[in-house]
């Protein structure tokens, strides 16, 4: 899923924070009399996830025209902050913090947009599916003795 995508739908979830005002426990930034660290952290959690893209890129250059589905079928998809267990931690920090609310409903987004909008299998999504290709479809080298 294209970035400005991400942008806006990360937007709208921010800008409804604001409506909220709430407090986090850590910071506070105050802009006109509204408290902005949520709106902040929702844009943060929403558009700043896909930086592990440049991972990807960087790791795999020589398999740059290679599809996505293909480097994940390969265990060659990189994308350590992309993963439907960070949705769950998220969800349960969330019970525990309320101002993470709006951060995880704007991080759930971007998963969800980009599962249903990248052509790869959900199956990509989960941490332990692709860490579990990436030992299984390692390229084995000839012993040397």
């Amino acid at each position: 899923m294209h970035v400005k995508y991400h942008f806006i739908a990360s937007l709208i979830i921010a800008t409804v924070s604001l409506l909220f005002n709430q407090n986090t426990p850590f910071l506070e930034i105050k802009l006109f009399g509204y408290e902005i660290t949520v709106f902040f952290l929702s844009m943060i959690t929403g558009v700043l996830v896909d930086i592990d893209h440049i991972l990807d890129i960087r790791l795999n250059r020589k398999h740059f025209f290679e599809s996505t589905e293909a480097k994940y079928r390969n265990g060659r998809w990189f994308v350590v902050f992309h993963g439907i267990e960070t949705v769950i931690v998220l969800c349960a920090l969330s019970i525990a913090f309320p101002f993470l609310i709006f951060p995880t409903a704007s991080y759930v987004c971007h998963i969800v947009m980009d599962v249903y909008g990248n052509g790869v299998s959900y199956q990509a999504y989960f941490y332990a599916v692709r860490f579990e290709r990436m030992f299984s479809h390692r390229s084995e080298r000839p012993r040397t003795f």
